[in-house]
């Protein structure tokens, strides 16, 4: 009995903590899906901090790698990636599908990088994607069909990269598109 009492207390004690010190944490498929970005792109994240939690190293990183977060999104538990800004790092390599499952994101920015690669379909299943940029980079290939599905798109930079083939027909559909 007693060590129902504790365990309760002890619940009772961290829901209390969590809510009066706004300790809300990134959900568990993302923070999976960060950790695969960093490993892809060989970025250096400290997962023993929470991205999401004020102040965030994350944040402050000098090389100006950006991961922030929102933790007030309606009708979801838990903070989200809502921006993701690796401009100007000169990483390599690939972007990796995975993004694809960051549901939240709004802005994404990988100006001025190396990555090679085509841009994965997986990134026209971000229906909150506002920004997409990927300029100055090395991508190739044709564009996926499925960006025509970002139905909040505003902006699309893709300029100096290797893109062959058309614009897909199904880019006539993204009527909140300003600038492309």
């Amino acid at each position: 009995m007693f060590f129902i009492r504790l365990l309760l207390a002890s619940a009772v004690t961290f829901c209390f903590t969590s809510f009066v010190f706004g300790a809300t944490v990134l959900v568990d498929d993302e923070i999976r899906a960060l950790r695969d970005i960093a490993k892809t792109l060989g970025k250096y994240w400290n997962f023993d901090e929470d991205p999401c939690s004020a102040p965030s190293v994350w944040a402050r990183d000098p090389k100006n790698d950006a991961v922030n977060c929102n933790c007030n999104i309606p009708n979801t538990t838990g903070c989200h990636v809502v921006s993701i800004d690796l401009t100007r790092n000169y990483l390599n390599g690939t972007i990796p599908p995975k993004w694809g499952s960051f549901t939240r994101l709004v802005d994404v920015s990988l100006l001025g990088n190396r990555l090679t690669g085509t841009i994965p379909k997986e990134l026209g299943n971000i229906s909150t994607l506002k920004n997409l940029t990927l300029e100055f980079n090395m991508l190739s290939g044709s564009l996926p069909k499925e960006l025509g599905n970002l139905m909040n798109i505003e902006r699309l930079h893709f300029t100096s990269n290797y893109f062959t083939g058309e614009v897909p027909e199904t880019f006539a559909g993204l009527t909140t598109m300003k600038d492309l």
